[in-house]
């Protein structure tokens, strides 16, 4: 039997077979004759490394012709065949299916409605009716303030009504009957009205002397007690209405095209355990420039177990496909040709894996996206691919 050999001229099988008995025999004859002295024994260093470098130079050449004989002799000569290794391997077959990748956000437990009841007026605090936890509704008294200045001049300002409501019945009468002159009747009427007026504008500076609840809800603090002083801009307490929360984060401006209002968004909450289906309720028309995010919320039902500012974990859906080809991240093989996944196929009458080079997508909890170099209803190996190499005889 005839074939070529490397690009050279036809040769036959024993004529393979001698070459290689002799490329071994000189191998050893060169190793023996210079370890015998044949050549002249080294004595420096650097002879003794000129002689070494020499010796590994013809051992690689020789061993390279020996290796490539050997193939030759594999491909051509079955009495040569070493039996070939079966590995053991579990396939699956690669199906499209829908893939979300979600970004993970932390953020807090908000209050949509939360105020803070304040005083209108400065003074001295002589009753403070509200405490923490208390719940009040929208209107109620909280506090009031002294008063005791304005009190007494509205009784002055009462006696003065009176006396002028008398004045003013007479000149009516009189009047009436066309007695006393015109200017007497307008002065009485003027001078009542005018007391009224200053009774109304009194009263209404007395009612801001109370503080009220701004909106119904529990009390989260209070602030002032009794006998403190009360001056605008203190605030007497803070209430929360916990009838409606909502979960919020800060979300980097990378994300902004791939969130839209009415997206799913899984909040954790882990210091009491649950996970809650919410959907993004707010999202803010301003980037802060100093972290390049912006702010994002979701609804959240209100439970016993649920307070504001708990922490919590906001997973939302950046990508979302339907029909995706999508493998876990481990089936990839790292080679120096770049990122493989070894699929089952049939050649003749045997089952090899063949590495497909890939190119991926998005990633997420361990599932990665192949983009090209699979397609479905390839057999994927799940089990076995570490110890696979290119063409590898397999069985499963």
């Amino acid at each position: 039997m005839k074939f070529s050999l490397l690009g050279a001229e036809e040769v036959d099988i024993q004529t393979i077979h001698f070459m290689k008995t002799q490329y071994i025999f000189l191998l050893t004859a060169t190793l023996f004759i210079t370890a015998c002295g044949g050549e002249k024994k080294p004595n420096t260093l650097a002879e003794k490394k000129e002689a070494l470098a020499k010796l590994k130079a013809d051992s690689k050449a020789l061993t390279e012709k020996i290796t490539a004989l050997e193939t030759e002799l594999k491909a051509t000569d079955p009495s040569m065949k070493a039996a070939e290794k079966v590995i053991p391997v579990v396939t699956t077959a690669l199906e499209p299916k829908s893939f979300k990748s979600f970004i993970e956000i932390q953020g807090t437990v908000e209050t949509k409605n939360t105020a803070t009841a304040t005083p209108r007026m400065a003074g001295t605090y002589t009753t403070v009716y509200v405490k923490e936890g208390q719940t009040v509704k929208a209107g109620q008294l909280l506090a009031k303030i002294d008063n005791a200045i304005l009190r007494d001049q509205i009784a002055a300002l009462k006696q003065q009504m009176e006396l002028a409501n008398t004045v003013y019945d007479k000149q009516k009468s009189l009047w009436d009957q066309k007695i006393g002159t015109e200017i007497q009747f307008l002065q009485a009427k003027n001078n009542k009205e005018s007391l009224e007026k200053n009774l109304a504008v009194l009263n209404t500076q007395i009612e801001l002397y109370n503080v009220y609840a701004p909106i119904s809800g529990a009390v989260e603090k209070v602030m002032a007690k009794t006998g403190e002083v009360a001056a605008p801009g203190m605030p007497l307490a803070s209430i929360v209405n916990l009838g409606s929360l909502k979960a919020t984060a800060n979300v980097p401006d990378t994300y902004l095209s791939n969130i839209k209002m009415g997206d799913a968004v899984r909040v954790n909450l882990p210091d009491i355990g649950r996970e809650i289906n919410a959907r993004i309720t707010f999202i803010s028309k301003l980037v802060n420039p100093a972290n390049r995010t912006f702010k994002i919320e979701a609804s959240i039902p209100t439970t016993a177990d649920i307070k504001p500012n708990m922490l919590s974990v906001l997973n939302i859906a950046d990508i979302n496909k339907s029909n995706a080809l999508v493998i876990k991240q481990n089936y990839i093989q790292s080679t120096e040709f770049g990122d493989v996944v070894y699929v089952a196929e049939t050649e003749g009458n045997k089952k090899v894996a063949k590495a497909r080079k890939i190119k991926t997508g998005v990633s997420y909890n361990g599932e990665i996206e192949i983009t090209e170099g699979l397609r479905a209803g390839d057999l994927i190996v799940t089990e076995g691919y570490q110890d696979l190499v290119d063409g590898q005889v397999i069985s499963y």
